[in-house]
């Protein structure tokens, strides 16, 4: 028999897919019957008879609210400490930010009678630096405050219909639920958060936004590539691109002469070549032992992106739609695509109806694969059927995400001129 908060997690990933479901059929030719049975409901608890009420500050205190929460429950269930099933990634991010403030290494840390890789850049060290001086429970608040940082975020660059688009992330399985149980998705939430603040800042100071944008982005270096992507429809592309680069690189350049190889072999070389598992195509593949050795495959993930980085750069048009493809193209063909990365699409919502759907099946199938078919029935009972099944599925997911993507942004030549964040 399953434990209790498992089967209440389980029930709360249930409800929040049926709202998904529900917000996505309002906006369908056959979502008439909802649509009135929601005014009537809207009407019955407001005093105005409509949702002005909801905005981004009470989405932010419900999300907040379960968010503390859920680390109330995990301290109070004892899982900030080691424990015999391994190393616990939120005791690494405060061994991290520790061994920062005592100049040692804040890559490879001791961890529960071990030792554990962090491979995140400076960002994220100085994050988890600042973090840890209130221990586990700082790092997962600060992690979390920066995770939260995404309503205001999606609520500011939604455009008219924000209400809607907010209310659809923060019900969806890849927001709130994903960052709030695991300090993966809570750390991983830089991504996105990367990407819009960098969108949102371009509308007012470019070159303040390439900065930050190449800054945030040693934290995750994949978040650089829709910064670059995005930069094509800036006012000044070249200088966007150029600052967000020597930034990224001089940040990266700086910790390599304090760190040397301990820095750049864990962040760089063996996230690049990581096999451990993988939600997508590349989850059976390694499974199957079908993929070559060495970085032979690394290098041609590497190709494609750049390849597509260019295309968004000169053809897209809009910013926000160049970040998005160029994210879901590295969900496509990272050869490690764990749960926690998926918070990265959060930015497709504000795109539309078609890829709100796309996104709604993605959240629904890549938390069943990593919750059930990896963590359970594959790990537990030896049974890969299911998480290499789910797997083929969601990678099925993300090309008819990215197709649709592709064809919305570069389906015809754009014409020139900046559109930072239509």
């Amino acid at each position: 028999m399953l434990p209790g908060y498992q089967l209440f997690a389980y029930l709360l990933f249930g409800v929040l897919s049926l709202l998904g479901l529900l917000l996505l059929l309002l906006r369908t030719p056959y979502g008439g019957g909802l649509r009135r049975a929601v005014d009537r409901t809207l009407r019955a608890i407001s005093p105005g008879g409509g949702a002005a009420w909801l905005d981004w500050r009470l989405v932010l205190l419900v999300a907040g609210l379960g968010y503390a929460l859920t680390v109330a429950f995990d301290v109070a269930i004892g899982l900030y400490r080691c424990h015999g099933t391994g190393p616990s990634d939120i005791l690494a991010l405060a061994a991290s930010g520790r061994a920062f403030w005592s100049g040692g290494n804040p890559f490879t840390v001791p961890n529960c009678g071990s030792s554990i890789e962090v491979p995140y850049g400076l960002a994220a060290v100085l994050v988890d630096a600042l973090g840890s001086l209130g221990g586990p429970v700082g790092i997962t608040a600060l992690w979390g405050g920066i995770a939260l940082l995404l309503v205001p975020l999606v609520w500011t660059l939604g455009g008219p219909d924000r209400r809607y688009v907010l209310l659809f992330v923060a019900v969806s399985p890849l927001y709130v639920p994903l960052v709030a149980t695991q300090i993966d998705g809570a750390s991983n939430a830089l991504v996105p958060v990367t990407v819009l603040l960098a969108l949102y800042l371009a509308r007012r100071r470019e070159p303040l936004a390439a900065a930050v944008g190449g800054f945030l982005a040693t934290g995750r270096f994949p978040a650089l590539f829709p910064l670059l992507g995005a930069a094509g429809r800036m006012r000044r592309r070249w200088a966007f691109a150029g600052v967000a680069i020597a930034v990224f690189l001089a940040v990266t350049a700086a910790t390599y002469a304090v760190w040397g190889r301990a820095f750049f072999d864990p962040v760089f070389l063996s996230q690049a070549g990581r096999r451990s598992f993988s939600l997508n195509l590349y989850g059976v593949l390694i499974q199957q032992h079908l993929l070559p050795a060495g970085y032979a495959v690394a290098a041609g993930q590497a190709a494609l992106t750049v390849l597509l980085v260019v295309a968004v750069f000169f053809r897209s048009r809009t910013a926000l739609g160049a970040a998005a493809i160029t994210l879901a193209g590295v969900a496509l063909v990272t050869q490690f695509l764990s749960y926690s990365i998926l918070v990265s699409l959060v930015p497709v919502a504000l795109l539309g109806a078609r890829p709100r759907w796309w996104l709604w099946a993605i959240g629904i199938v890549g938390t069943v694969n990593y919750d059930f078919a990896y963590s359970y029935a594959a790990v537990q009972e030896g049974q890969w059927l299911p998480y290499d099944v789910l797997g083929i599925v969601l990678t099925v997911l993300l090309v008819g995400l990215f197709w649709d993507l592709w064809r919305s942004e570069l389906g015809a030549a754009t014409a020139p001129g900046p559109t930072p964040t239509a």
